[in-house]
């Protein structure tokens, strides 16, 4: 960092992620200090995907969080929770077995469509458990740029005494005219991803601790097993 070269702002307007004990897709207002539930359907145009450590900390009663990564076998992670602070760090392989209840997630950059289709957002999805799967269920290929749309839902699923939701995730066609003006979003996207890609792991521990006030902290109980 430095006066010409200062720390990174991830663009992501929103960082979003799904309630398996609720049904729903939220994400934190840092103005109302709370959750934002989505009752609708998102749409959305996946731009690009990259990997996390995401979960609940039990010690803690608070979520856990990572930096992004673009390759898992290269590039270290540091993970951490919101209240207990640093559990481990190093590439995933040397830390898969000791994330003290952390999960493999991807972090998906998105536009997001408004209802009426004329405005365009960028958001992040942080997809870990149910949502992941249902995401890698519904062979979503982020350079086809298809709309995707994610639902919430009341259908309910168990493993063993306890009751969960999975989103309902749906590629529909690609719309050119919207298709332009992900691209330059993209672009965007694309020259923060370069610079944070190529900055120090120290740096994306950095970066991660300042856009952590937008991201949900998973305090609210749902503390499901997988």
């Amino acid at each position: 960092m430095s006066l010409s070269n200062p720390r990174q702002v991830n663009p992501a307007t929103k960082f979003i992620e799904w309630s398996g004990s609720k049904g729903k897709f939220y994400y934190y207002d840092k103005t109302t200090q709370d959750n934002v539930y989505f009752d609708d359907k998102i749409y959305i145009v996946p731009l690009d995907e990259l990997s996390i450590i995401k979960g609940f900390h039990k010690q803690s009663t608070s979520g856990i969080y990572s930096n992004e990564v673009k390759n898992i076998t290269k590039e270290k992670m540091i993970v951490k929770s919101f209240k207990g602070g640093p559990i481990t760090s190093g590439l995933y392989s040397e830390i898969k077995g000791n994330l003290e209840g952390g999960k493999f997630g991807k972090s998906i950059y998105a536009a997001m469509i408004s209802s009426d289709g004329k405005e365009l957002s960028l958001v992040n999805f942080q997809l870990y458990g149910s949502s992941l799967g249902s995401f890698i269920d519904s062979k979503i290929n982020v350079d086809s740029g298809n709309v995707v749309v994610l639902s919430p839902s009341t259908e309910e699923l168990k493993n063993g005494a306890t009751v969960y939701f999975a989103p309902k995730i749906v590629k529909k066609e690609v719309r050119p005219d919207i298709i332009d003006r992900c691209k330059d979003m993209d672009k965007e996207l694309q020259a923060y991803l370069a610079g944070y890609i190529n900055t120090s792991i120290e740096e994306k521990d950095q970066i991660t601790e300042a856009q952590t006030e937008n991201i949900p902290n998973n305090d609210d109980g749902d503390d499901l097993p997988f």
